[in-house]
């Protein structure tokens, strides 16, 4: 297991005798979890310790990257007030082979003791080792799923700290979604294989079901989950709190100014026929241009004739049917083509995020790239601060999210919405806490609904009724409120407040 080592935190808001020391544990890619990374953020903006523990894997957003202790530190003007209150524990499993039937019958039971030895020594040796060991850990925030080993040893590690140090930390569980719906359904299989994947289900939602209430709190990332929770885990409601996915300040929409020097880099790694003759020199990109006399003051204004820019970004599995989107854009085009809609703009689609699905897609991106002039589809993997600016260029954003559970909502929507962008999302239970059809967006259930949907959205842009439509979506999402108010009355006071009567009950 890989440690990322830390110097000891700076003096600052964090010393405050109110200050609190959190451990948020995230049992994958931290880099990965976006709303455990918001977490830790709304936490040291209110002046409290955060450990964070996960997964190696991707960078964290920028603003956390800013607060880990640096070894050539930036001057103190740059660095947040927060600055050194973050410690960062990065994990790497064993991942044991699955090919093979012995190595089939070995994985879960290797895979586990990885688990559970990965996450002891990270709680019991590497959070030893951290600068901020001299303050007791108040909280331990988990996310859920992943349930197994996760929720007992977080429990254990609670209850170790008030029997050794007469100090037990409040356990919180932030459900995103019940851990014991990502295994397969066993309905969609026969026989033998049928009756271990049910057995497997099983013995999950016991798990999940005995360990749920030992916890303190609940944050749910919905109203229907947290309904479930009562009624199917026997949680009592005050113990459970909504605390719905809400987006960033880094999320908006991106100037024309931004948009000129994103495309400008970007424009290289997109392969289409009808991109710009002056892109190479940064006068032009696929959606601006440079105006005015050379050698005088140049301005960057959007071309009255650019494609309209479809982003979806997807995790290239199976629960992310990527084949509705690629048929229904091969509807569209058939229909722009099909009645010679000559008003309709040409149109850039940008797939971003990584998975195992995305080399099976790839041949068929190009195939039907070489079929298809009027639509393009080019796959992005982009810097953190990148992917904001992004989403704020979009001119639609497309959902593919569906969930196991049927419980929980697609983060990715609410980036496009703090981003200003409507979005086409495909519908499931509970959808309609996010996403509202005709007023912020429009909710498909196939690829047909879709292509027709698109048709109606983007005829005549960047001018006409539907830019209208468009925009009016627009201002039902501005209001949004943003994850820091929203954290700061729904979370925080269950994560860190109230600890007064709390600290009595040591074990």
């Amino acid at each position: 297991m890989a440690i990322q080592a830390a110097e000891r935190p700076r003096k600052g808001p964090a010393e405050d005798q109110q200050a609190r020391h959190v451990l948020v544990l995230v049992l994958g890619d931290v880099g990965r979890s976006p709303r455990m990374q918001y977490h830790a953020l709304s936490l040291l903006e209110a002046g409290h310790l955060v450990t964070l523990v996960g997964y190696d894997g991707e960078g964290l957003i920028p603003e956390l990257e800013r607060a880990l202790p640096q070894p050539n530190p930036a001057p103190s003007k740059t660095r947040p007030r927060y600055h050194g209150n973050l410690y960062l524990l990065r994990m790497k499993p064993y991942a044991p082979s699955r090919k093979g039937l012995l190595s089939r019958l070995v994985y879960y039971p290797l895979r586990l003791a990885s688990l559970f030895y990965c996450i002891t020594h990270a709680l019991w040796v590497g959070l030893q080792k951290a600068p901020h060991t001299k303050m007791p850990v108040d909280v331990v925030l988990v996310q859920n799923p992943p349930s197994i080993p996760t929720l007992l040893m977080a429990y254990l590690y609670c209850r170790w700290q008030g029997v050794c140090r007469r100090h037990r930390p409040r356990f919180v569980i932030d459900w995103h979604n019940l851990g014991y719906t990502m295994f397969a359904d066993p309905s969609s299989m026969s026989g033998r294989r049928a009756m271990v994947q049910n057995f497997i289900r099983s013995i999950a939602k016991c798990y999940e079901l005995r360990m749920a209430p030992l916890a303190d709190a609940h944050l749910t990332v919905t109203r229907a989950m947290q309904r479930w929770l009562v009624d199917n885990f026997s949680l009592r409601g005050s113990r459970i709190q909504v605390l719905y996915d809400k987006p960033p300040s880094m999320f908006r929409p991106t100037t024309v100014d931004e948009q000129h020097e994103l495309f400008s880099r970007l424009d290289v790694d997109i392969d289409i026929q009808w991109m710009p003759s002056n892109a190479m020199n940064r006068e032009e990109t696929l959606f601006t241009e440079l105006i005015g006399k050379k050698g005088g003051s140049l301005t960057v204004r959007l071309k009255d004739e650019r494609p309209a820019l479809l982003v979806s970004s997807t995790s290239w599995t199976p629960d992310e049917d990527f084949s509705i989107l690629l048929d229904a854009l091969r509807k569209l085009h058939s229909k722009i083509t099909a009645n010679n809609l000559s008003s309709f703009p040409r149109i850039l689609v940008a797939v971003t995020g990584k998975g195992p699905q995305k080399e099976h897609y790839l041949p068929l991106l190009r195939e039907f790239n070489e079929k298809h002039s009027r639509i393009n589809i080019t796959t992005l993997w982009l810097q953190a601060e990148d992917y904001p600016r992004l989403l704020g260029c979009a001119t639609v954003g497309v959902s593919l999210h569906t969930s196991t559970s049927g419980l929980d909502l697609p983060m990715k929507v609410l980036d496009m919405f703090g981003c200003q962008v409507p979005v086409c999302a495909i519908n499931f239970d509970c959808l309609d806490e996010l996403v509202r059809d005709g007023e912020n967006g429009r909710v498909f259930s196939d690829a047909d609904e879709l292509s027709r949907q698109l048709l109606d959205l983007l005829d005549g842009y960047p001018s006409g009724d539907s830019s209208k439509t468009l925009e009016a979506y627009r201002r039902n999402i501005r209001d949004m409120e943003r994850w820091k108010e929203n954290w700061d009355k729904c979370a925080k006071p269950l994560i860190v407040g109230g600890f007064g009567g709390y600290e009595k009950k040591l074990i």
